[in-house]
């Protein structure tokens, strides 16, 4: 992870978020399920409940988990867990792009419409079910966190806000094309992003598992 600046790990989480978000999960399915009804505010509403969510868990790996993560031992672990994971997620993102088998999630119009309190709570509820959600953010989030720590609180800050912007900026616009039911995005052009961020996590799955053989 870059360490130059707070811009640099804010543009450096927002990249491994963006990977991250983009495949299509519980979260994603839940945004379009609902964006036929309620539109584009869809996104910004699950996105809220499911930052919350990561608020808590990066103070928790931040403060609580800092000292036991920062063990050499621990540091091994997440970075050849978190590099295999990484390889495993990109390779299947770039494999299913090249076969034709990634579509852009269709939306469901028979699906009744929810109030914004319902859809803050879906953003908690499609996050907390998601155990790879539980996953990237023991092995990958937290080796970057790890790193961000070291840099002070304003790192770790910069890396969390960068993430979610992430979630927020794609999310509103995959409920923006499904709610305004123009095809900005195509398959093809989904396949396009899919594989081009498969290539970027399996280039950070490589450079975790040098970390993890590293230390």
């Amino acid at each position: 992870m870059p360490t130059g600046s707070l811009t640099a790990v804010f543009i450096f989480a927002f990249a491994v978020g963006f990977g991250a978000v983009i495949t299509p999960g519980p979260v994603s399915t839940a945004i379009v399920s609902q964006s036929t009804r309620n539109g584009w505010k869809v996104g910004p509403l699950v996105s809220t409940g499911h930052s919350f969510i990561e608020l808590l868990l990066t103070l928790l790996i931040a403060l609580g988990l800092s000292t036991v993560l920062a063990q050499p031992a621990i540091q091994t672990l997440i970075g050849l867990v978190g590099g295999a994971l990484l390889l495993w997620m990109g390779g299947g993102m770039l494999w299913g792009a090249l076969r034709g088998k990634i579509h852009l999630p269709g939306a469901h119009s028979q699906t009744p419409p929810m109030t914004r309190r319902q859809m803050l709570g879906l953003g908690v509820i499609t996050t907390i079910t998601n155990p790879f959600w539980y996953a990237w953010w023991v092995t990958v989030a937290a080796g970057y966190l790890a790193q961000a720590r070291t840099l002070g609180p304003g790192a770790v800050a910069a890396f969390y806000l960068g993430h979610i912007s992430a979630d927020y900026s794609w999310n509103t616009a995959l409920s923006t094309v499904i709610g305004s039911g123009r095809r900005w995005i195509t398959d093809t052009v989904y396949r396009v992003i899919i594989g081009a961020c498969g290539l970027f996590l399996i280039y950070l799955g490589v450079v975790f598992l040098a970390h993890g053989f590293g230390q």
